[in-house]
């Protein structure tokens, strides 16, 4: 099995969380449990990483939360590799 990417860390802790969470603490704790190291440079690619990614949604007020659909779609095409 590979290892998870750090979009796919987002979305299991979103998912877990069932609400908006701040990209600080979103982007450490994918950090942690990537065990990476918490300093700016590791945090920042994080943040472009989730960026870049059309899953994740801004909310506002330092907030992401996930696209369903596109999550959804997403691991219907995995499943299928």
């Amino acid at each position: 099995m590979s290892k998870k990417s750090e979009v796919e860390w987002a979305i299991e802790i979103i998912m877990e969380k069932q609400e908006a969470v701040e990209y600080m603490e979103l982007v450490t704790t994918i950090a942690h449990k990537m065990q990476k190291k918490d300093d700016p440079t590791t945090l920042n690619s994080i943040y472009t990483r989730l960026n870049l990614d059309n899953r994740l949604v801004y909310q506002g007020d330092d907030k992401w939360w996930i696209d369903i659909n596109k999550v959804t779609r997403a691991r219907k095409e995995e499943a299928k590799k």
